[in-house]
């Protein structure tokens, strides 16, 4: 056998056959996928928390709160830490598309991936399609060493930042400047707090600790619609009243809003705000709800229960 066919059957002993095979491996991976190997084993720290527009906070009083620490431990599994304990929990990675993802029952995308910071951006899906207005969060981890190395302490990294303060300022202000607006109040994770200080009225914050509810509602639900049921014993007479009211930066309690038949919402404006000012206002110790410190108007949901306690 001539010596270049000798040499062109050896390269495709070596090469040619086994080379097909890894060919068309090739073909099956989607060359826009980001690969987790460079950061298998890497704890990161998330050290911001925001919406698209760079905020931590929205108009009603939402914040985004950067506080997971992740690690992934294989190529298609995550570790995920409880905040602030020790406890974590492991999950599958699945991969959609392009760089899409799938871990701790939510969709992700990879925007930034080395192994000093990551960002995923958090995706809402509605059926296969992305909803693009709610797929809005984005996350920013730090590796652990990279944060050794910057020296800033990761509570300090997750401060707000100047953008957020400004906006709050905003926000706030907009709220203070109209007390009897509810559209115009701000919510706050520090809500008003409502305390009895007699022992003819009960008052117990309103707790959403069944799983089925919790499905409803976000982890943000309980401090954006705070809700109080009261019980005022020795009313006037026995009555029972739904209405929301707005608790002022100096603790001042206004009628927020009711339902009832257009003839009657007079006589009930009158009924409720006699019913805060004679019993609310004099019998609850009142704290202002605060956003970075800054006490402000807002809204809290209650439930109120007249009874005469007749004996």
């Amino acid at each position: 056998m001539p010596l270049l066919s000798r040499i062109m059957l050896c390269y495709c002993c070596l090469v040619g056959c086994s080379g097909a095979p890894e060919q068309d491996a090739r073909k099956d991976v989607d060359p826009r996928r980001p690969s987790f190997s460079p950061i298998v084993g890497i704890d990161f720290y998330e050290v911001r928390r925001s919406f698209d527009n760079g905020l931590a906070y929205d108009s009603i009083g939402f914040v985004q709160e950067p506080e997971w620490h992740i690690k992934f431990t294989r190529e298609d599994a995550v570790q995920i830490y409880v905040p602030g304990s020790d406890s974590s929990f492991n999950f599958k990675i699945t991969h959609d598309h392009d760089s899409f993802f799938h871990f701790a029952r939510e969709a992700w995308k990879v925007i930034d991936l080395h192994p000093d910071s990551i960002m995923l951006q958090r995706l809402s899906l509605d059926g296969l399609k992305v909803n693009k207005i709610r797929s809005n969060v984005y996350m920013r981890f730090y590796a652990k060493e990279y944060l050794s190395r910057l020296g800033t302490p990761l509570a300090e990294l997750r401060k707000p930042r100047r953008q957020d303060s400004l906006f709050v300022q905003h926000m706030v202000a907009r709220a203070n400047r109209n007390l009897n607006n509810v559209d115009s109040s701000y919510s706050s994770k520090n809500y008003p707090k409502l305390v009895s200080k007699s022992p003819i009225l009960e008052i117990k914050r309103r707790r959403y600790t069944d799983s089925v509810e919790l499905t409803k509602r976000s982890a943000a639900y309980e401090y954006l619609y705070p809700e109080y049921d009261i019980v005022i014993h020795k009313a006037y007479k026995d009555f029972y009243h739904t209405f929301s009211i707005l608790v002022g930066p100096d603790g001042k309690l206004r009628l927020g809003k009711f339902f009832v038949m257009p003839e009657f919402e007079e006589s009930r404006r009158k009924v409720l705000t006699g019913i805060i000012e004679v019993y609310l206002q004099n019998l609850l110790d009142i704290q202002p709800a605060t956003t970075l410190g800054i006490p402000h108007n807002s809204v809290v949901y209650l439930s109120v229960r007249g009874r005469m306690d007749k004996t």
